[in-house]
Order: structure tokens, then sequence, then C-alpha cells
């Protein structure tokens, strides 16, 4: 069937301007779940854009324009904001002040369809990143906050001495056992690791499990020395003295 040609009482209609709306957004109104008063406060927000070049417009516009309350279209924004389908974004005006105006981006990026990636492991860590989380750490086991010449030394320690994170929390761990809650102290612990030429957590197992037998003999030595200089020092009872005296050879042991 034929459909009828256009009649001249349109024709100032048909003039006027139009408002492109994708397909998409139409038929995946369902999916997103826009209610009504939603799918109608987009639609203002879009024809506005398009054909009067604004791109933000009030609660009491969008009320006229709509034919809701202001509340129930700040309510129906609010919602939209929530659903990450509309951004608010704040910009400097030529006069100094600051404005509003409406992000559509986020319900184009909703639109978009979503390809199938293969999992892949997170990216790596920034040194900013990196030292955000040491930070934490740190200021978990010290009680306070740092002070920025802490998070700097953090960050140094990370980016200019390029000590792994795990090797700065395993110096804070040496630190805490010491009880040693220094920074100086947490240094001297990375250099001498660094001196050592420690690479991998095997290293400073192996590292640590040598100073410990070194330091397990020399207590040892030490104490054995401690022994003899008291074993010559201290007077060997004399087999000849009478047992009858022997409160005597007390008050006079050279006897």
């Amino acid at each position: 069937m034929k459909p009828p040609d256009r009649q001249w009482t349109e024709a100032d209609l048909l003039a006027g301007p139009f408002v492109s709306i994708p397909f998409t957004l139409l038929n995946q109104i369902g999916s997103l779940q826009l209610p009504p008063d939603a799918v109608l406060v987009l639609l203002q927000i879009l024809a506005a854009q398009q054909v009067q070049q604004r791109d933000f417009l009030t609660p009491q516009e969008l009320s006229s324009r709509c034919g809701m309350s202001p509340y129930d279209v700040a309510e129906t924004i609010g919602r939209l904001v929530e659903a990450g389908l509309l951004a608010i974004g704040v910009r400097l005006e030529a006069d100094g002040t600051h404005g509003n105006y409406f992000d559509l981006r986020p319900l184009w990026t909703a639109l978009r369809p979503k390809d199938p990636q293969p999992v892949q492991a997170a990216p790596a860590q920034t040194a900013l990143e990196r030292a955000k989380d040491v930070v934490t750490l740190f200021e978990e086991e010290f009680g306070r906050p740092l002070s920025g010449l802490e998070c700097e030394q953090i960050r140094h320690w990370l980016e200019q001495d390029r000590h792994p994170e795990w090797m700065i929390v395993e110096a804070l761990r040496e630190a805490v056992l010491a009880n040693k809650y220094s920074f100086k102290y947490i240094d001297r612990v990375l250099y001498d690791w660094q001196r050592h030429q420690i690479r991998s957590r095997a290293d400073l197992e192996a590292y640590q499990a040598q100073h410990r037998e070194r330091t397990r003999a020399r207590d040892e030595a030490a104490a054995g020395k401690t022994g003899r200089r008291s074993g010559r020092g201290a007077a060997s009872p004399r087999s000849d003295r009478d047992e009858r005296y022997s409160a005597f050879y007390e008050l006079f042991p050279d006897v």
C-alpha cells in the first residue's frame, strides 16, 4: 500500500529541526532497565544538545519539558548518574564562575557492544601506586600517618634505589622485630642487603640464615671465653684442707 503523500500542513513541522536518536538506544532500553521517565529525561538532554547547543538544563527546565515535577527530575538524574549512564561535569566559564554540563559519554559507552576479551593478568602497578600501598603498610605498623619526607623516602627507595616492594616490606618487618621504628634503620637494612647483592627472596632467606649462624657462633665463642676467664680466676679447692676448719678457710681462702 502506497503511503499517503505529505500534506502541505505538515511542511512547517517537517522543515523544523530533527533530533537524531541512535537506534541502539531505543533497542536497548529494556536491557539497560531504563524506566520511561529516565528515557524521557535522556531524550530531552539529547535534544537540547543537538538543536539548541545547550549541554545543561536546570531541573525546572526539564520539569516543564518532561511534564514532571522538579523533584522527580532530580531523582531521575540521580538514578542515571548512579547507574553509570550519565555524568555531570563542572567547567570554568568565561566570567570566572563555575558551570555544570551533562555528559552523555557514559551512556554511549554502555551502548557499545562488549567484545569478549581473554582474561589477562592485571597490569603492573606504577611506582606511585606501589608507593601508596607501602605507605599504608608503614602507617599501620608505625601507628601514625607518615610525613611528606617519609613518603618521599619510600618513593626514593622504589624509583631511585630500585628496591622491589617486597624487599622494602621485609626491611620494615626487620625493623619491627628489632623494635626500631626508624627510617634510618630501614635504610641501613636495605643498603646492607644491596651491598650483599640480594636480588630475590631466596637470596634474602639464605643471607638471613647465614647471619643467624654467624651470630650464634659469635655468641657461643663469647660465652666460651667468659667461661675460661671465670675458670682461671676461681680458686681451686685444696685437697689437703681439713673440712673441720671450713669456716676458717672461707675467711682466709689463700691460706
